[in-house]
């Protein structure tokens, strides 16, 4: 074969170009010499466009450069493929290191012949075929003969197989999709020309280590062999990257892609410094750390973690299904939540669920996140306003969510109402301006949930107290020992104030007159219990009671509640304790609620005797818990009580309730609670401190209707009062006609008046009552 008119055979390869592309003043290896002869060609499947000799010299020196690094440790090395290969020992040394295990049968690492030579070769191309690498016209004979065609084929078989990574895709679409995400400031549009200058190769050094190359915009682009030089000798020094490609080829407008493919490759295999930097972002991003691209993000759960920090429409991965069968469902919930955030899919979500598929198709969409700009918090997005941190149950409780960004579309936003010890949530329809309503059916701690594009905002947070019992006539709302009790008298025609008497007879049967005065709706008598017990109203016109009277209104004593045995809780322990109501001087309903980081526990009430009761509950951990205790469902003095579980203590402390009531606004509570309807009496009340203790308020002066008086929420003032409406139906009378007394205030629940009991009151207390007046 004739050597080319001033070429020059030498082992060193191409170290030059003429700009023109000439050969006479190159130097050609003799590889190059067998690849261009009549026998060899270049690596099947590359598409050459001129320049054929110099294009084969670049592959073949950096195929030989490959293989020899993969030799290093066995000692041997590859000089020229056309001679070294054919007795088949490199080539099985080659499989061996690129699969970590001897080859079997093992291979003669002295053949003497012809026939040694084939059994070498056959056992190598078996091992390959063995692990999935499929070899087309690719013959033991072939490479025995040296068909540098076929061996340069078949050592870029090996490159994809074990290094850049196997797929069903292309792998210089999959390279090129994952550079393109790693410099995203770059326009990589190919593996050849592109990086001729060494800008690239600078820049994406500096992607691997922020800070290591951060002045490659200003490289010149005119000293292309210069850059590569230097981002290749950093490659090496901190990567080690070994450089299989020379700076001159790489700087070559001849670059083959091969070439390229193969240098660019290590820098995105496993355990490259491309893909370290990547996992480093991701593990920096969610809260387990994961190891690989394959298997741990195959069910959609990172991605779904990753999308949703950034402000991306998908669900929580708690909620996603752990069934394989499941994860192309759930990967298709990442891909239409990253295309919300402007990150288009590079795999389908049936190849991103694939176990087997490789990691670049999964990194380089995972690298396209990375540079997403994260959407502010829901929080910073959406708010509720709650006209009362409080409710009741059956009451109705408003509320209003609010944008305060104009990204956000109200149309598409739902809120729902999270209930106690449930796990299902209420929508609530919203309204034009984001005004709902809701009327709960159960006490607790309730949360209101905005959700939008699979997005939940939670943590605004609002107390429902118990329902108030309804009392029936003549019994007027139960109030609280020292609390102010207003007494709307509404009559028809025009009755003197003189003419109506209002006195309220104490459980002792000592008479309290109610001072009468005139307002808009009527007239109003305000007195103030300071007796716990059963207070019996008497409303007269003059001198005769007005039909359904007198009437009755249990006052009970709220700081006549202690709590004994908080202390010594322990986590998943079943805690006991008592609740001892025996000092509000009547009986009613007594509901307990422990509360934790604003979520109600279950618990359970026994009564252990008449306002005695013990309470069960199984703390779920450590930390502060709050025991509200409620008497006809309010709050009693000194709820809640602090319990500290976790933290050792007597348990038999015993917490009462304070003399003064802070007015604070409650904000938490329930469980279950136990019912009781009997009316007791307490008679001895001189040793107890009289203190205003109500659910409602007024203003210091003035009166309030029936409305003023919503029973769903607590206000604190400094003077509150009970409001009970008296009205009656017309008489045929000449007085003017008075109505019948029926509480549309506040019912406390759970009192009866029994005529019976009245009665025995009456004669042991002697009371001396104006005579009632009937329609006879």
């Amino acid at each position: 074969m004739e050597l080319p008119k001033g070429a020059k055979i030498t082992h060193a390869g191409l170290l030059q170009h003429t700009p023109d592309g000439k050969t006479e003043l190159q130097k050609i290896t003799q590889a190059g010499l067998v690849a261009r002869s009549p026998e060899g060609t270049a690596a099947k499947g590359m598409n050459i466009r001129g320049n054929e000799d110099l294009w084969v010299e670049i592959q073949a020196n950096t195929f030989k450069n490959w293989v020899n690094e993969h030799l290093r440790e066995s000692g041997l090395q590859v000089i020229e493929f056309h001679e070294d290969f054919c007795d088949g020992t490199l080539l099985c040394a080659l499989v061996e290191g690129l699969q970590k295990r001897p080859l079997k049968p093992s291979w003669n690492k002295r053949p003497a012949n012809q026939h040694h030579y084939i059994e070498n070769v056959t056992t190598a191309l078996n091992a390959i075929e063995a692990d999935g690498v499929k070899l087309v016209n690719i013959g033991n004979v072939d490479i025995v003969n040296g068909n540098v065609k076929l061996i340069l084929g078949l050592i870029w078989s090996l490159i994809v197989r074990y290094q850049i990574g196997r797929s069903k895709f292309p792998p210089r679409k999959l390279m090129l999709a994952w550079l393109q995400a790693a410099l995203p400031d770059c326009k990589v549009s190919n593996l050849t020309t592109d990086w001729n200058s060494g800008v690239l190769l600078s820049a994406l050094l500096d992607y691997c280590e922020p800070g290591l190359f951060p002045h490659w915009r200003t490289l010149n682009q005119n000293d292309s062999v210069r850059n590569c030089e230097r981002a290749m000798n950093l490659a090496y020094e901190r990567f080690g990257i070994p450089k299989v490609l020379e700076p001159e080829y790489l700087a070559s407008r001849w670059l083959d892609e091969l070439s390229g493919m193969t240098y660019l490759s290590y820098f995105m295999r496993p355990g490259g410094p491309g893909y370290n930097a990547t996992m480093k972002w991701v593990n920096g991003q969610i809260k387990r750390p994961v190891n690989n691209f394959t298997s741990d993000f195959n069910d959609g759960k990172v991605f779904c973690e990753i999308i949703k920090d950034l402000g991306g429409p998908v669900p929580e991965p708690a909620k996603l299904s752990s069934d394989p069968s499941q994860w192309e469902s759930n990967q298709q919930k990442v891909i239409d939540g990253g295309l919300k955030l402007g990150v288009k899919p590079v795999l389908s979500a049936k190849d991103m669920a694939t176990a087997d598929e490789e990691h670049l198709g999964v990194m380089a969409y995972t690298t396209w996140l990375r540079w997403v700009i994260p959407r502010p918090p829901l929080a910073n997005m959406l708010t509720v306003h709650l006209d009362s941190t409080s409710g009741r149950v059956g009451e109705p409780t408003e509320f209003r969510v609010e944008a305060l960004s104009r990204d956000v579309d109200m149309s598409k936003v739902k809120a729902y109402i999270s209930m106690p010890n449930t796990n299902t949530l209420h929508q609530v329809r919203l309204g034009s301006r984001g005004e709902g309503t809701f009327v709960p059916d159960k006490y607790g701690m309730h949360e209101i949930v905005l959700e939008i594009d699979d997005n939940q905002l939670g943590g605004h947070f609002f107390r429902v107290l118990p329902r108030l019992v309804h009392v029936a006539p003549p019994g007027m709302a139960p109030c609280a020992l020292g609390s102010l009790v207003e007494v709307l008298v509404n009559a028809t025609g025009a009755p003197k104030t003189e003419d109506i008497l209002v006195t309220a007879y104490s459980p002792s049967g000592r008479p309290l007159k109610c001072p009468l005065k005139k307002i808009e709706e009527g007239h109003s008598a305000i007195f103030k219990p300071d007796e716990a017990g059963v207070w019996e109203i008497a409303i007269t016109y003059q001198g005769r009671h007005i039909q359904g009277g007198p009437f009755t209104c249990a006052v009970f004593d709220p700081s006549g509640v202690s709590v004994h045995g908080l202390d010594g809780a322990m986590p998943l322990r079943a805690h006991s304790f008592e609740v001892d109501a025996r000092g509000v001087g009547v009986s009613g309903e007594l509901h307990v609620d422990i509360v934790h980081e604003k979520r109600s526990l279950v618990c359970s009430v026994e009564k252990l005797q008449e306002n005695k009761y013990q309470v069960t509950f199984m703390p779920r951990s450590n930390g502060k818990h709050r025991v509200y205790v409620y008497f006809n469902g309010y709050d009693v003095k000194g709820s809640p009580f602090i319990m500290k579980v976790g933290s050792k203590g007597r348990s038999g402390k015993t917490r009462t309730s304070p003399h003064q009531h802070d007015g604070k606004l409650r904000s938490e509570s329930p469980s279950y609670h136990f019912n009781s309807s009997s009316l007791t009496r307490k008679t001895d009340s001189s040793s107890l401190r009289r203190d205003i203790y109500s659910p409602t308020t007024v203003p210091k002066s003035g009166s309030r209707s029936p409305q003023d008086y919503e029973p769903g929420f607590i206000k604190s003032s400094t003077k509150e009062t009970y409001t009970s409406r008296v009205m009656s139906p017309a008489r045929h009378s000449p007085s003017p006609k008075l109505i019948f007394p029926t509480t549309t205030e506040t019912d406390y629940g759970g009192f009866r008046r029994s005529t019976e009991l009245l009665s025995q009151r009456r004669d042991s207390d002697e009371l001396k009552s104006p005579v009632r007046l009937t329609d006879e």
